[in-house]
């Protein structure tokens, strides 16, 4: 289940690191959010890890120390306000110390951010106060998330053109959660796969893109804004070894990811235009093949067939 980011942006001072640690535990155990705190940036890849959570990041912190220098503020913390603005992060709070102005100095002189008054003795209970009374929620989500992946009801007969099989799909939701963006050429491919007794992770042997539920040959989509999508994660074959992907790959017949019955961890990247990569890592218990008796019904796509050439698995007629 998803869980919403809140980015942490505050001084680098050891006064003031002290302080955003226990905000940001207050927001860990209290909130039940995960938080980001940018408290130290010392390099080019800390940069980075920045503006990374900034780009997937649901909610933005600002806390603005008052500072007795000739620069009055943290200019890291400035940069980061106007990178999150520059992001569209339009869930923000900002905290401004008492005593300490924005006039000539700093993002916050040329926008309205309304900054909260605090001070260092109240700034946790401010903090949390403010959230509660915005309302923000533990499920909020402004990129993609995926939720919990789900087996389809009933055997299908599915074809493409690497042949035809006997199977169960197992679907992995994805969910726009934007309200003015469509997510437009979404892709998915399994990306890694993780032997859990021998912790061994290796490539996918299939990294060609996966299909989307219902849409004939749709290895790409487009989902709108406030809406979902399922693509076919896997599948297991009625009679037949292994976990197959339906994928764009034109090997026939498909040869299995993985043979070997046990637990693993699959790991599905998500790309779409415009949003940040979605990683998704499914836990799968694989026992072996699906073992079809020969009283029970058919497959769904089978049913019509059987009809038109006569013959049921009705023992009775």
């Amino acid at each position: 289940m998803h869980k919403s980011l809140v980015f942490l942006s505050c001084g680098q001072r050891d006064s003031e690191r002290e302080l955003a640690k226990r905000v940001e535990s207050m927001i860990r155990d209290h909130l039940e959010m995960d938080c980001y705190n940018a408290d130290s940036v010392h390099g080019f890849d800390d940069v980075m890890s920045i503006t990374e959570k900034l780009a997937i990041a649901d909610y933005y912190i600002m806390i603005d120390f008052r500072r007795d220098d000739e620069v009055p503020l943290s200019v890291f913390t400035h940069q980061e306000f106007a990178l999150a603005r520059a992001w569209g992060l339009d869930r923000m709070l900002v905290f401004q110390e008492e005593g300490q102005t924005s006039h000539g100095h700093g993002m916050l002189e040329y926008v309205l951010a309304h900054p909260i008054k605090f001070t260092r003795d109240n700034l946790v209970d401010t903090v949390r106060n403010a959230i509660r009374n915005q309302k923000w929620e533990s499920s909020y989500a402004r990129n993609l998330v995926a939720s919990d992946i789900q087996p389809f009801d009933e055997l299908i007969r599915y074809g493409d053109h690497t042949g035809h099989y006997t199977e169960r799909v197992w679907h992995l939701t994805i969910h726009n959660c934007r309200k003015d963006k469509a997510a437009v050429n979404t892709i998915a491919i399994l990306d890694s796969i993780r032997n859990c007794r021998t912790e061994e992770t290796l490539d996918s042997p299939d990294r060609s893109y996966l299909k989307w539920v219902y849409q004939k040959e749709g290895y790409l989509h487009t989902i709108l804004p406030q809406d979902h999508a399922a693509l076919d994660a896997f599948a297991i074959h009625a009679g037949e070894d292994g976990v197959f992907l339906h994928s764009r790959c034109d090997h026939s017949p498909r040869k299995p990811v993985i043979t070997e019955p046990g637990e693993y961890v699959f790991t599905y990247n998500i790309y779409s235009a415009n949003f940040p990569l979605l990683t998704v890592p499914v836990r799968i218990n694989y026992t072996g093949p699906i073992q079809v008796k020969s009283n029970v019904e058919p497959p769904r796509d089978c049913r019509r067939v059987q009809s038109l050439r006569g013959w049921s698995h009705d023992k009775n007629k």
